[in-house]
């Protein structure tokens, strides 16, 4: 889902400057690694995928999830999972220096071209960054494996800047469309072979029962890539482990078959849960305890080890 933000002129330019390429697609921002050096290797080095929104989502002063994909260039890359080391500059000054592994989406499609297990091939492997950076501004981050380096910049921003809710803060009050009450969603949810089962309560009826929550907000048909759409199955297949959650999925359109599909159609139509949630992007998946304070927050992309961790970090918040 693209959203309505932009980058200020500055930062707008310190993009263009340093020849990063920007393509908006539905619930991510493509940027292409920068080549480091004149041979062949390292003009085929690793081409990074940011996939999180780059405008006003990032906070600095508190740890955020940073999650990139991997795209090979043409030179093959060895199957290792890592972990692989990453450096974080400002400035050509190194700020942070962590580990990431590899991460693959698999899922069961329950309709569609495959019927069994599979992985999404034309996103290599994404990984997901955790670091907590003090400062606003725009940094690069580097990772390095099979002997090669690809660089994604990124932007923080002032908390106060961020326009979707953070770790920390209460979770406000959201609407919350039902199979009871739809609040005129059509349909209610896009998953593949039916409606899943996540839509028969409201959040608040979740979070009155005293057990934490586990909120997506995705459209599984409407979705642009191959490696967002399958996350509303990761937490399908991983809900009968966690009776102590409550598990609850928005759709992100109100109205996608009134406008046959077209997702430029000038009438369609935000959900309320979007609206309500100031979401410029999705997916995204809120961990949320029962005092109504979000544990975590997981943008566009896990898969079933990153999920079982968040999750169980959850119960024991």
């Amino acid at each position: 889902m693209t959203g309505p933000s932009v980058l200020p002129p500055w930062s707008r330019r310190r993009f263009l400057q340093r020849g990063i390429a920007t393509i908006a697609g539905a619930g991510l921002v493509t940027l292409g690694a920068s080549a480091c050096g004149e041979d062949s290797a390292e003009e085929l080095a690793p081409r990074l995928v940011a996939l999180f929104s780059p405008s006003y989502v990032l906070a600095a002063g508190q740890e955020q999830r940073i999650p990139f994909g991997l795209i090979d260039q043409g030179l093959p890359l060895s199957d290792e999972t890592g972990p692989f080391p990453v450096e974080i500059t400002r400035d050509g000054v190194v700020v942070a220096t962590t580990e990431v592994v590899g991460r693959i989406v698999a899922h069961d499609h329950p309709a569609g071209d495959a019927a069994t297990r599979h992985e999404h091939a034309d996103l290599l492997r994404y990984f997901a960054v955790r670091v907590t950076l003090d400062e606003p501004g725009i940094y690069d981050l580097d990772i390095r494996m099979d002997g090669r380096r690809a660089t994604l910049p990124f932007q923080m921003f002032a908390p106060d800047e961020v326009v979707v809710p953070l770790p920390g803060e209460v979770l406000a009050p959201v609407a919350f469309p039902t199979f009871d009450n739809p609040m005129g969603m059509d349909p209610i949810c896009t998953r593949f072979g039916g409606p899943c089962p996540l839509h028969a309560k409201t959040i608040d009826d979740a979070i009155i029962s005293g057990r934490p929550v586990a909120l997506l907000v995705a459209t599984p048909a409407y979705c642009s890539t191959a490696y967002c759409g399958p996350v509303l199955d990761v937490l399908l297949e991983l809900r009968p482990r966690f009776d102590g959650i409550e598990f609850l999925h928005a759709e992100v359109y109100a109205n996608p078959n009134e406008v046959g599909g077209n997702l430029l159609d000038p009438n369609l139509v935000s959900s309320p849960t979007v609206t309500d949630l100031g979401l410029p992007f999705e997916p995204s998946l809120f961990l949320v305890d029962a005092d109504r304070i979000i544990v975590d927050r997981i943008d566009n992309v896990f898969d079933n080890s990153e999920l079982t961790e968040a999750l169980q970090r959850l119960v024991r918040s």
